[in-house]
Protein backbone atom coordinates (compact mmCIF):
# COMPACT_ATOMS: atom_id res chain seq x y z
CA UNK A 1 0.00 0.00 0.00
CA UNK A 2 3.24 2.74 0.88
CA UNK A 3 4.49 2.34 -2.98
CA UNK A 4 0.95 2.69 -3.88
CA UNK A 5 -0.01 5.50 -1.86
CA UNK A 6 3.47 6.93 -3.44
CA UNK A 7 2.44 6.00 -7.12
CA UNK A 8 -0.68 8.21 -6.54
CA UNK A 9 0.55 10.75 -5.13
CA UNK A 10 3.21 11.38 -7.94
CA UNK A 11 0.41 11.24 -10.30
CA UNK A 12 -1.33 13.80 -8.87
CA UNK A 13 1.55 15.96 -8.59
CA UNK A 14 1.86 15.14 -12.49
CA UNK A 15 -1.55 16.30 -13.21
CA UNK A 16 -0.57 19.90 -11.37
CA UNK A 17 2.50 20.55 -13.11
CA UNK A 18 2.13 19.31 -16.87
CA UNK A 19 -0.90 21.96 -16.83
CA UNK A 20 -1.73 25.31 -15.82
CA UNK A 21 -4.31 24.00 -13.69
CA UNK A 22 -7.02 25.13 -11.21
CA UNK A 23 -8.70 23.49 -8.00
CA UNK A 24 -11.78 23.67 -6.53
CA UNK A 25 -12.58 22.69 -3.33
CA UNK A 26 -16.26 23.02 -2.15
CA UNK A 27 -17.37 22.26 1.74
CA UNK A 28 -20.96 21.98 2.81
CA UNK A 29 -21.77 22.56 6.68
CA UNK A 30 -25.24 20.78 7.42
CA UNK A 31 -25.27 20.92 11.44
CA UNK A 32 -22.84 18.18 12.01
CA UNK A 33 -21.90 17.02 8.76
CA UNK A 34 -19.08 18.00 6.65
CA UNK A 35 -19.44 17.36 3.09
CA UNK A 36 -15.59 17.88 1.12
CA UNK A 37 -15.44 17.56 -2.49
CA UNK A 38 -12.28 18.81 -4.16
CA UNK A 39 -12.75 18.69 -8.30
CA UNK A 40 -9.34 18.58 -10.55
CA UNK A 41 -10.04 19.31 -14.18
CA UNK A 42 -8.10 16.95 -16.95
CA UNK A 43 -7.04 19.82 -19.31
CA UNK A 44 -5.46 17.12 -22.18
CA UNK A 45 -6.40 13.67 -22.86
CA UNK A 46 -3.54 11.96 -21.21
CA UNK A 47 -4.61 13.40 -17.97
CA UNK A 48 -7.91 11.84 -18.11
CA UNK A 49 -6.39 8.68 -19.01
CA UNK A 50 -4.75 9.12 -15.50
CA UNK A 51 -8.51 9.28 -14.06
CA UNK A 52 -8.99 5.59 -14.83
CA UNK A 53 -6.34 4.44 -11.61
CA UNK A 54 -7.12 3.27 -8.63
CA UNK A 55 -7.61 6.05 -6.11
CA UNK A 56 -6.75 5.41 -2.48
CA UNK A 57 -6.44 8.83 -0.67
CA UNK A 58 -6.94 8.35 3.28
CA UNK A 59 -9.20 11.53 4.33
CA UNK A 60 -7.38 11.74 7.86
CA UNK A 61 -3.99 13.77 7.41
CA UNK A 62 -2.07 11.69 9.81
CA UNK A 63 -2.33 8.28 7.60
CA UNK A 64 -1.66 10.87 4.57
CA UNK A 65 1.61 11.55 6.11
CA UNK A 66 2.56 7.63 6.77
CA UNK A 67 1.50 7.02 3.45
CA UNK A 68 4.10 9.71 2.20
CA UNK A 69 6.65 8.29 4.38
CA UNK A 70 6.69 4.48 5.07
CA UNK A 71 8.05 1.99 2.49
CA UNK A 72 5.88 -0.99 3.85
CA UNK A 73 2.47 -1.63 1.56
CA UNK A 74 0.99 -3.39 4.46
CA UNK A 75 -1.01 -0.18 5.77
CA UNK A 76 -4.85 -0.49 6.26
CA UNK A 77 -6.69 2.53 5.51
CA UNK A 78 -10.31 2.35 7.50
CA UNK A 79 -11.00 5.62 5.88
CA UNK A 80 -10.25 6.71 2.37
CA UNK A 81 -11.55 9.42 -0.09
CA UNK A 82 -14.85 8.45 -2.20
CA UNK A 83 -13.96 8.96 -5.66
CA UNK A 84 -15.70 9.95 -9.45
CA UNK A 85 -15.17 10.96 -12.70
CA UNK A 86 -17.44 12.76 -14.63
CA UNK A 87 -16.43 14.18 -18.35
CA UNK A 88 -13.30 15.58 -17.95
CA UNK A 89 -13.07 15.87 -14.09
CA UNK A 90 -11.89 13.71 -11.57
CA UNK A 91 -13.91 14.23 -7.94
CA UNK A 92 -13.20 13.24 -4.14
CA UNK A 93 -15.61 13.78 -1.93
CA UNK A 94 -16.15 12.76 1.82
CA UNK A 95 -18.50 13.29 4.83
CA UNK A 96 -16.53 14.00 7.98
CA UNK A 97 -18.09 15.10 11.62
CA UNK A 98 -17.19 18.25 12.53
CA UNK A 99 -13.96 16.17 14.50
CA UNK A 100 -12.72 14.35 12.02
CA UNK A 101 -12.78 17.38 9.50
CA UNK A 102 -10.06 18.95 11.98
CA UNK A 103 -8.07 16.43 10.35
CA UNK A 104 -8.96 16.69 6.84
CA UNK A 105 -6.09 15.46 4.40
CA UNK A 106 -7.50 17.85 1.34
CA UNK A 107 -7.50 21.09 3.34
CA UNK A 108 -4.32 20.06 5.19
CA UNK A 109 -2.23 19.60 1.87
CA UNK A 110 -2.76 24.00 1.73
CA UNK A 111 -2.81 24.67 4.98
CA UNK A 112 -0.88 23.90 8.05
CA UNK A 113 -3.78 24.47 10.36
CA UNK A 114 -7.17 24.11 10.44
CA UNK A 115 -9.85 24.65 13.58
CA UNK A 116 -13.08 23.70 13.27
CA UNK A 117 -14.93 24.09 16.39
CA UNK A 118 -18.34 24.86 18.41
CA UNK A 119 -18.20 27.87 20.94
CA UNK A 120 -21.62 29.06 23.12
CA UNK A 121 -23.49 28.06 19.81
CA UNK A 122 -21.64 29.28 17.32
CA UNK A 123 -19.19 27.32 15.05
CA UNK A 124 -15.83 28.93 14.01
CA UNK A 125 -13.77 28.10 11.09
CA UNK A 126 -10.27 28.87 10.31
CA UNK A 127 -7.43 28.30 9.12
CA UNK A 128 -3.55 29.57 8.65
CA UNK A 129 -2.25 32.80 7.15
CA UNK A 130 -0.49 30.91 4.00
CA UNK A 131 -1.89 28.73 1.57
CA UNK A 132 0.74 26.51 0.92
CA UNK A 133 -0.53 24.39 -2.17
CA UNK A 134 1.41 26.59 -4.57
CA UNK A 135 4.32 25.58 -3.57
CA UNK A 136 4.15 21.87 -3.63
CA UNK A 137 2.38 22.24 -7.02
CA UNK A 138 4.36 24.24 -8.97
CA UNK A 139 2.02 25.17 -11.61
CA UNK A 140 -1.19 25.48 -10.03
CA UNK A 141 -2.44 28.44 -10.89
CA UNK A 142 -5.62 29.04 -9.17
CA UNK A 143 -7.73 27.88 -6.15
CA UNK A 144 -11.75 28.62 -5.80
CA UNK A 145 -12.66 27.40 -1.86
CA UNK A 146 -16.63 27.42 -1.72
CA UNK A 147 -18.05 26.85 1.84
CA UNK A 148 -21.65 26.36 1.79
CA UNK A 149 -23.74 27.01 5.11
CA UNK A 150 -26.94 26.11 6.77
CA UNK A 151 -27.05 29.00 9.35
CA UNK A 152 -26.92 32.67 10.20
CA UNK A 153 -23.43 33.60 9.49
CA UNK A 154 -22.02 36.35 12.00
CA UNK A 155 -18.61 37.26 10.40
CA UNK A 156 -16.38 36.19 7.35
CA UNK A 157 -13.54 37.25 5.38
CA UNK A 158 -14.89 35.86 2.38
CA UNK A 159 -13.76 37.33 -1.40
CA UNK A 160 -18.20 37.07 -2.34
CA UNK A 161 -20.96 35.52 -0.89
CA UNK A 162 -23.66 34.26 -3.02
CA UNK A 163 -27.03 33.19 -1.21
CA UNK A 164 -25.56 30.91 1.77
CA UNK A 165 -22.13 30.10 -0.23
CA UNK A 166 -19.08 32.10 0.57
CA UNK A 167 -16.61 32.21 -1.66
CA UNK A 168 -12.44 33.17 -1.35
CA UNK A 169 -10.53 33.04 -4.63
CA UNK A 170 -6.76 31.94 -4.03
CA UNK A 171 -3.70 32.72 -6.37
CA UNK A 172 -0.20 32.61 -6.09
CA UNK A 173 -0.38 37.09 -5.86
CA UNK A 174 -2.14 36.21 -2.43
CA UNK A 175 -1.28 33.32 -1.03
CA UNK A 176 0.82 34.56 0.76
CA UNK A 177 -1.68 35.87 3.34
CA UNK A 178 -4.67 34.05 2.56
CA UNK A 179 -6.04 32.67 5.38
CA UNK A 180 -10.23 31.61 6.14
CA UNK A 181 -12.20 32.53 8.89
CA UNK A 182 -15.71 32.28 9.20
CA UNK A 183 -18.40 32.07 12.29
CA UNK A 184 -21.20 30.68 12.26
CA UNK A 185 -24.66 31.20 14.67
CA UNK A 186 -26.46 28.30 16.33
CA UNK A 187 -27.83 26.40 14.17
CA UNK A 188 -31.94 25.53 14.62
CA UNK A 189 -30.66 21.47 15.07
CA UNK A 190 -27.79 21.93 16.84
CA UNK A 191 -27.64 21.35 21.22
CA UNK A 192 -27.19 24.97 22.10
CA UNK A 193 -30.15 25.57 24.28
CA UNK A 194 -31.27 28.84 24.83
CA UNK A 195 -30.44 29.84 28.11
CA UNK A 196 -33.55 30.11 30.97
CA UNK A 197 -33.37 33.25 33.52
CA UNK A 198 -30.35 32.44 35.41
CA UNK A 199 -31.08 31.94 39.28
CA UNK A 200 -29.63 35.78 40.06
CA UNK A 201 -32.58 37.05 38.21
CA UNK A 202 -34.75 34.59 39.88
CA UNK A 203 -33.72 36.20 43.12
CA UNK A 204 -33.65 39.59 42.38
CA UNK A 205 -37.55 39.15 40.86
CA UNK A 206 -38.00 36.91 44.47
CA UNK A 207 -36.82 39.93 46.10
CA UNK A 208 -38.81 42.31 44.66
CA UNK A 209 -41.96 40.47 45.60
CA UNK A 210 -41.00 40.22 49.32
CA UNK A 211 -39.87 44.38 49.08
CA UNK A 212 -43.27 44.66 47.78
CA UNK A 213 -45.00 42.28 51.00
CA UNK A 214 -43.13 44.23 53.44
CA UNK A 215 -44.66 47.27 52.45
CA UNK A 216 -48.41 45.82 52.27
CA UNK A 217 -47.72 44.82 56.09
CA UNK A 218 -45.91 47.85 56.91
CA UNK A 219 -48.95 49.88 55.86
CA UNK A 220 -51.04 47.15 57.61
CA UNK A 221 -49.38 47.81 60.87
CA UNK A 222 -49.18 51.77 60.39
CA UNK A 223 -53.13 52.06 60.08
CA UNK A 224 -53.42 49.63 63.37
CA UNK A 225 -51.25 51.41 65.05
CA UNK A 226 -53.17 54.26 64.01
CA UNK A 227 -56.17 53.33 64.71
CA UNK A 228 -55.08 52.23 68.49
CA UNK A 229 -53.69 55.72 69.06
CA UNK A 230 -57.20 57.38 68.30
CA UNK A 231 -58.76 54.28 70.31
CA UNK A 232 -56.61 55.81 73.21
CA UNK A 233 -56.77 59.29 72.57
CA UNK A 234 -60.50 58.92 73.36
CA UNK A 235 -60.75 56.25 76.55
CA UNK A 236 -57.69 59.03 77.70
CA UNK A 237 -60.19 61.77 76.82
CA UNK A 238 -63.24 59.97 79.00
CA UNK A 239 -61.01 59.55 82.04
CA UNK A 240 -60.00 63.32 81.98
CA UNK A 241 -63.77 64.14 82.04
CA UNK A 242 -64.85 62.63 85.23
Amino acid sequence: MGDTMKKIILLIVILLITTGCTCEYNLKIDNNKYSEEIIINAKTVSEKDNFSNNWEIPINKDDYDIGLDTESDDIDYSQIYNYRTSGNSLIFNYDFNRSEYNNSTAVYNCYNKLTATSQSGSTIISTSREVLCFDKYPNLTDVVINITVDRPVKSNNADSVSGNTYTWNINRNNASNKPINLVLGASENNDYVTPTPSSSNSSINTEEKKDYSTYILSAILLLLFLIGYAIYNKMKNKEDKI
